[in-house]
C-alpha cells in the first residue's frame, strides 16, 4: 500500500500530530476511471464520489514511521449521494496496521442507516490502535473495504480519512 501523495502533517494546541487525506492522496482501487469514480481535482477537499463498482478498496499510509508507543485514532469522513439499498445487505470494513507484519485492527460497518447528504465520521467511535514499543516498523497502513457481494455499490462519497494521536 502506498499512498497516491503526502498528507500534509498538522499539530494542534497540544502538539499532537494529525493526518488529514484527502481522497486524491489515497490509493482508491478503479479510481482512476471515471466509469467508476467521479474523483476530485489534485489539491482540491472535494470528495471522490462512487458511481459504479463490486467491490470496495481504499488505502493509505502514514508519509513517515509512527513514534512507538502513542496512541492513534484513524475515521474517513463519508457521505451518500443518493440511496442504494446495498449498503443496508453489505457491511464496509475499516482497517488499520501498524507496519506490514502488525497486527490488524478492524471495524464493521452498517452504512445502511446512512442518510443521503449527511457527512459522518465511521466508525462512530473512530478506530483506535497503539503502536508497540517492541514494533520495528511502525508505518501505518490502513484502508476501507467493501467485501464482494457480487452486487454494484453506488452513491458513497469519501470526504477524506484522518489519522490522528490520541491525548495521553
Amino acid at each position: 500500500m502506498s499512498a497516491a501523495a503526502d498528507p500534509a502533517e498538522e499539530k494542534d494546541a497540544k502538539d499532537e500530530v494529525r493526518w488529514r487525506f484527502k481522497p486524491w492522496q489515497l490509493v482508491i482501487t478503479w479510481g482512476g476511471d471515471s466509469q467508476y469514480w467521479k474523483m476530485p481535482e489534485e489539491g482540491t477537499d472535494g470528495p471522490a464520489e462512487l458511481l459504479k463498482v463490486v467491490w470496495l478498496e481504499i488505502n493509505g499510509s502514514t508519509p513517515k514511521p509512527l513514534p512507538k508507543g502513542k496512541r492513534y485514532a484513524l475515521s474517513f469522513k463519508i457521505s451518500m449521494a443518493h440511496y442504494d439499498s446495498v449498503w443496508k445487505t453489505y457491511p464496509v470494513y475499516m482497517l488499520a496496521k501498524v507496519g506490514k507484519k502488525g497486527t490488524s485492527n478492524w471495524e464493521k460497518i452498517n452504512l445502511g442507516e446512512l442518510r443521503v447528504g449527511d457527512i459522518v465520521e465511521i466508525p462512530s467511535g473512530k478506530l483506535r490502535f497503539e503502536v508497540p514499543d517492541k514494533a520495528k516498523d511502525t508505518t501505518l497502513l490502513f484502508g476501507l473495504y467493501k467485501l464482494w457481494g457480487g452486487e454494484w455499490k453506488r452513491g458513497l462519497r469519501i470526504h477524506e480519512a484522518v489519522v490522528e494521536e490520541m491525548p495521553g
